[in-house]
């Protein structure tokens, strides 16, 4: 049995159950006691457990609309080998409830590795190492008025897929963490003014019909201001001699008038002329200066209000993300429909492991007063992007960085001081590892095509993806169903992906295989900033070459947007340019292609004919024809859903494999057993997916066919 040391004294065994997990679970897919109802027999009881990985933060920014995940990899072994094999995944699936039940957000993941116990230049453990993966989302939202809080589920397992329909579902190796998130508040719409209108008037109102089409319609607004010091204070103090309002919590002067006293703490020399009217201001307003501003001078690292839980890697994306939550109702400047404040991050790192930090940059994110806060708080994620390459080693040499973040509110932490300690806020260390790799050179690159990395794709063959390729943000399999075997397409949108050579040009070109008619791709590309600000990135109108961004504008490297069309093979290259674009200095090879935007087949029909009656309780039979050359994966179901019908059954395999599983050019026969279904209307439909890469995401082409019968009252 293979052993970890720990430290320099103390072996550790790693448990026949964690090296043989997946064998154990193929044998019998209850071994660990997962499956309360299962037929089999539970051999040892593990379930949620944390020895190896543990989620220890759940979060999400708004301006990005990025639900993070914070992950403890805890010990050096126990992981599938070192960073030179193929290690072992850990996957995260996040569910989310706007409070109407748990919704599937989406599944990411990472790879993880044997890395040896050591300790850092300060004398400290490398272990735990932080990482963190993170998911776009298409969040609801609502106007300013009426705060969207949804909770957010991530479920951590190891080597284990958690499926996207059971919230409640048992994980080995690993554990579910739950908190409350903020989404950031759509425009107006002239609906959500006449709904406060009404509210105000304690009446509905309603707009002339010629004004109803445009009640939809969104309205710009300008950007509002902070609130004065009378407002702060009618906002968070209660008169003398009354009583405080039910819900309403009282916030100290030396926090909500914080941007007084900082900006007369911060200055060189004292004013006593600006101070006196300071204090005027203050007296004026029923507050006692003097001792808000020795109230603030005591304060020191304060985390009552707001506070840094997580710092780590997003391995995939290579982005440094710092967790914090806020914990009050109030004390945050005013709520969604006002300026609100700022939460300042400073990150810092020690690339090297020399207990030298150097500064790398800031990142805000605003936040609110918010009356309905959650007891657990509102869970906030900063992102700030970072480019690695110069830091990379070979994977016989894992890197082991140290970063850390300080949390500030409503003043930038400072820049040349990393032991600086704010009045609101906190610092946190952690240790993160950088993906093994050649140090950076010069050259031209694509590191990402059609959403999965260049070494995964058979780019000097048919230019389809590798068995097991996984998608390079998400880590999550290419061909999601079966073995993850089979090789995949490309079609839609082609995005190729590539860190910057900033201060260089380039363009890509594209051309159908054997062919000598070489296009270059010229259309503006969407980019987005890390504060979640979009605009499009053109290329020269006359060059065609494009200008490399830095990855704090561009946070995805996104390089350019291919719009494919039709079948067949094609190649990619990208040409790199001198900052005057007048030389050629380096190009990638000419990489295939395979593309498929040709839909799947589907059909189903009924042996008694489409729209047929049948009494309670028949057995209605037919066929369906569920096929394509890159055949992915067909579902069968009865409609309407609400009624909770059974699904067609059918005899035809799943596919694991080429796909050879695919139905016939006849079809294949299916059946469905009425016996517990009511008398009413019904749909069969048949889905079908093929296994192309859609728009360089986990979207396939698809298909669909469905036919109505009819059950009738028994006699």
């Amino acid at each position: 049995m293979k052993k970890e040391t720990r430290g320099r004294n103390m072996e550790v065994k790693v448990e026949k159950e964690r090296i043989e997990f997946k064998k154990l679970m193929l044998q019998n897919p209850n071994y660990f006691g997962t499956l309360p109802k299962s037929p089999f027999k539970t051999v040892k009881k593990i379930v949620g457990n944390t020895t190896y990985e543990e989620l220890t933060c759940v979060g999400f920014n708004p301006n990005l609309n990025m639900l993070e995940a914070t992950v403890q990899v805890k010990l050096p072994h126990g992981y599938g080998g070192n960073l030179c094999q193929p290690g072992t995944t850990e996957y995260v699936r996040f569910f989310i409830d706007y409070g109407d039940g748990w919704e599937n957000a989406g599944l990411v993941a990472f790879n993880a590795h044997d890395i040896p116990n050591a300790n850092d230049c300060a004398g400290k453990p490398n272990k735990p190492l932080t990482y963190v993966v993170t998911l776009p989302i298409e969040p609801h939202r609502d106007y300013c008025g009426n705060p969207v809080l949804p909770n957010v589920r991530a479920i951590l397992s190891w080597e284990a897929e958690p499926p996207d329909d059971d919230p409640d579902w048992p994980m080995v190796w690993g554990n579910t963490l739950e908190r409350h998130i903020q989404i950031k508040p759509r425009l107006w719409l002239l609906a959500d003014v006449v709904k406060v209108i009404g509210i105000a008037l304690k009446q509905e109102v309603k707009l002339p019909p010629i004004f109803e089409e445009v009640e939809p319609c969104p309205i710009p607004q300008p950007e509002p201001p902070p609130l004065e010091l009378p407002d702060l204070v009618k906002l968070y103090t209660t008169p003398a001699g009354t009583k405080m309002q039910v819900g309403k919590i009282a916030v100290e002067p030396h926090r909500f008038g914080f941007n007084d006293i900082q900006a007369h703490l911060a200055v060189g020399a004292v004013n006593p002329q600006i101070v006196s009217k300071m204090i005027a201001k203050w007296d004026a307003v029923g507050l006692d200066w003097s001792a808000a501003v020795e109230a603030l001078q005591a304060t020191s690292g304060n985390v009552s209000y707001e506070e840094l839980d997580c710092l780590g890697l997003d391995y995939n994306l290579e982005w440094l993300l710092a967790a914090f939550h806020i914990k009050k109702p109030s004390g945050y400047s005013g709520d969604l429909c006002k300026k609100g404040s700022k939460e300042y991050i400073a990150f810092w790192a020690d690339w090297d492991d020399t207990c030298e930090w150097t500064y790398l940059d800031t990142v805000e994110v605003s936040v609110y007063d918010i009356a309905s806060m959650p007891a657990d708080g509102l869970h906030y994620t900063a992102i700030l992007p970072v480019d690695l390459r110069s830091h990379r080693q070979p994977c016989n040499k894992p890197k082991i960085a140290r970063v850390r973040a300080v949390l500030s509110w409503n003043t930038p932490p400072s820049t040349t001081d990393p032991n600086d300690v704010p009045y609101w806020g906190n610092r946190l260390d952690t240790h993160v590892q950088i993906k093994p790799g050649k140090p950076w050179e010069l050259m031209a690159q694509i590191s990402i095509l059609g959403g999965i990395g260049i070494g995964d794709i058979n780019t000097a063959s048919n230019g389809m993806t590798k068995p097991n390729a996984k998608f390079a943000v998400w880590s999550t399999p290419a061909d999601p169903w079966g073995t993850h075997l089979r090789e995949c397409p490309f079609g839609g949108l082609v995005i190729a992906h590539a860190p910057p050579n900033v201060g260089f040009k380039y363009c890509i070109e594209v051309r159908e295989f054997g062919s000598s008619n070489v296009l270059t791709i010229t259309n503006k590309i969407w980019v987005v900033d890390m504060y979640g600000n979009g605009s499009y990135h053109n290329a020269d109108p006359v060059t065609g070459l494009f200008d490399y961004l830095d990855v704090t504008q561009n946070v995805l490297n996104k390089l350019v947007e291919w719009s494919t069309s039709g079948d067949g093979l094609w190649e990619i290259r990208l040409r790199l340019y001198n900052n005057a674009g007048t030389l050629n200095l380096d190009n990638t090879p000419w990489y295939r292609i395979r593309l498929d935007n040709t839909v799947p087949t589907a059909e189903i029909t009924i042996d008694g004919g489409a729209c047929d009656k049948y009494a309670p309780g028949a057995v209605i039979t037919g066929k369906f024809v569920a096929r394509d050359l890159h055949f992915g994966h067909f579902r069968l179901d009865t409609l309407p859903a609400s009624m909770s019908p059974p699904s067609p059954t059918t005899g035809t395999i799943f596919p694991v494999s080429s796909g050879e599983s695919q139905t016939a050019l006849a079809g294949n026969a299916w059946k469905l057993d009425t016996k517990t279904m009511v008398a009413c209307g019904y749909v069969v439909r048949v889905r079908v997916w093929d296994r192309t890469i859609r728009n360089s995401e986990r979207r396939h082409n698809r298909n669909v066919d469905d036919k109505g019968f009819c059950l009738l009252e028994e006699d």
